[in-house]
């Protein structure tokens, strides 16, 4: 009963603030159409690098996850972002993010080299590699929080999200879970009410409504998702469940 009352006292106030946030900031949708932009430019660019056009495109990979995740950072920590935080994101965590990125490189290389055979094993339909993908999507499923929030080298933070995810797994996959339904049910209503407002209508105009539409819906509750997240790693990374259950009696 004691981990049910605490994950409710500790989400409802995150619920809330979450939307605060992410309402004021509703213009963060426009960085993914910067970022779409800016991918067709260097897909261009590796397309005409040869051997180096792996290298390129991680490090591109890995510049847009540290500027998103700065933008995240800052809307976490001072309400908002402005275009110089947008400009000098792209650098803030590249290297931490392109190391983390290098590690799984190799680690799936010396997997592949080693024991690919393994990999077509079907369990239910589903191949051992597919399997070991989704394990390793659960257990380091805080690691972009990892990566913004704790000062740790490439090796120290997937261990870290791998023990925050050992010691908080029930805390952090009920709301994580129940945003993941919600999102659901957003994207079925949404896509009901373009269905009727786009009944009738041209096919090229319903294509490009509904890419537009999706797009901007989409971000915006990745958005919420990711400033939730955010807020909900802090907490739980920062304190026990005993920890938050004594400072809850003692300011009642």
């Amino acid at each position: 009963m004691n981990i049910i009352e605490d994950i409710i006292q500790t989400n409802k106030d995150i619920i809330f603030k979450s939307f605060k946030l992410a309402v004021k900031n509703w213009k963060i949708f426009l960085v993914g159409f910067a970022y779409s932009i800016l991918s067709v430019i260097m897909w261009s660019v590796a397309a005409n690098a040869w051997i180096l056009a792996g290298i390129i495109m991680a490090l591109f990979q890995s510049a847009v996850i540290s500027n998103y995740l700065y933008l995240i950072e800052k809307i976490i920590n001072y309400g908002s972002f402005n275009f110089e935080d947008f400009k000098s994101g792209f650098k803030v965590y590249l290297w931490k993010v392109y190391g983390v990125i290098i590690v799984f490189w190799f680690v799936r290389y010396g997997a592949s080299l080693f024991l690919r055979s393994l990999f077509y094993i079907n369990f239910g339909g589903i191949s051992l590699w597919t399997i070991i993908q989704i394990v390793a999507f659960i257990l380091l499923n805080s690691l972009p929080e990892t990566i913004y929030q704790k000062y740790y080298e490439r090796f120290e933070t997937i261990s870290y999200s791998f023990n925050f995810i050992k010691e908080n797994w029930i805390e952090w996959f009920i709301p994580n879970g129940l945003i993941l339904v919600v999102a659901y049910l957003v994207h079925v209503a949404v896509s009901k009410l373009l269905f009727l407002i786009t009944f009738n209508t041209n096919v090229f105009v319903t294509s490009i409504l509904n890419l537009v539409v999706y797009s901007v819906i989409y971000q915006l509750i990745l958005s919420y998702a990711m400033i939730y997240r955010g807020e909900l790693f802090n907490i739980l990374s920062t304190s026990t469940r005993r920890k938050r259950m004594f400072m809850r009696n003692m300011y009642k």
